[in-house]
Formats: structure tokens, C-alpha cells, sequence
């Protein structure tokens, strides 16, 4: 979907065209749920921060006015908040756990997730956030800019340094 499509859909959604709001859910469910589960590693609670997420949206969408953000950037920009929100209420971490990490894999698929799982998890938080939003969200780097609140060049060098910090990991 593009950038004019999608402020075509916000337009009536705003307006109370539910197809159109159940249009915006299809185009992005997809991959904000991908980001929550790369996120959180646990999809129950993937699915809740998902649930919240879109109850933020739906209920903030009258009032939203894109000034050059995407509703994409902003959907991740709330999915993101409401993981730290989470992070912060429960102050826990998650203990490593041998007999779920080290179990068989059935197929390259999983194999492959898991390799980029083992790396993702010897980087810094902001190192794996940046490419989750690039890689997993699929997101532009100027939306990146915008969810981070930061320059889109700073991005581009932080992504650049995080896929070569990444690239050492594998070695």
C-alpha cells in the first residue's frame, strides 16, 4: 500500500468507514504482530500487546494528522510504547531457558529463525530495535526516524553499525 492509499483509508476511517479501518488492520496486523513476537518472544503476550495496540490507534485515529509520518511509523510507534510499558510495569527479566533454546528444529525455516534469534539476543536493545523496525516491520528508514525520534541519517549509520556489530556475532 502506498503512502497516498493509505491516507485515502485514514480519511474514512476517521470518518467511520469500518471497511476502510478493517482495510488499515489487514495492511498491518501482519507485520506489527511479526515485530511483537520478535519482540516479546511469546506470542500470548505478542497477541495482547497487539489487541492494546490497535485499541490505542482506533481510539486516537480521529485525531491523528499525518505531518509527514505514515500511519505505519505510528501503529509501530505505539507497539513499541506499549512493550516498554509492559517492560515497565512488570520489571522482569526472562531467565534463559536450556531445554526451550536447545531443542531439535524440524526445518531450515526454523533453524534460520533461530540463528538470527541467538544473534539478535548478543546485541544492545537499541542495536536489535533498529533492525527489528528495518528487517521485521519492513519499515522505511524515514518511518524508523520518526518511531525512534531521531534523524533519519542517524538512523541509517546506527542500522549500518548494528548489522556490522551483527555480522561479528557470527563470527
Amino acid at each position: 500500500m502506498n503512502l497516498q492509499q493509505e491516507q485515502e483509508l485514514v480519511l474514512k476511517a476517521q470518518a467511520g468507514d469500518r471497511e476502510a479501518l478493517g482495510a488499515l488492520w489487514d495492511a498491518f496486523t501482519p507485520k506489527l504482530f511479526g515485530y511483537l513476537i520478535n519482540t516479546t518472544r511469546d506470542k500470548t503476550l505478542a497477541e495482547d500487546l497487539l489487541q492494546s495496540t490497535w485499541l490505542k490507534a482506533i481510539s486516537a485515529l480521529p485525531q491523528f494528522k499525518s505531518r509527514g509520518v505514515s500511519l505505519s511509523a505510528w501503529l509501530f510507534a505505539i507497539a513499541r510504547n506499549e512493550c516498554r510499558q509492559y517492560w515497565r510495569k512488570s520489571s522482569r527479566e526472562e531467565t534463559f531457558n536450556p531445554a526451550q533454546h536447545d531443542r531439535e528444529v524440524g526445518n531450515n525455516q526454523q533453524d534460520d529463525n533461530l540463528l538470527v534469534g541467538q544473534i539478535l539476543s548478543k546485541l544492545s536493545f537499541d542495536d536489535r530495535e533498529i533492525i527489528r523496525l528495518r528487517y521485521i516491520a519492513d519499515l522505511s528508514v524515514n518511518d524508523i526516524a520518526k518511531v525512534l525520534n531521531i534523524n533519519f541519517v542517524a538512523v541509517r549509520v546506527r542500522l549500518h553499525r548494528a548489522i556490522a556489530r551483527a555480522r561479528q556475532a557470527l563470527i
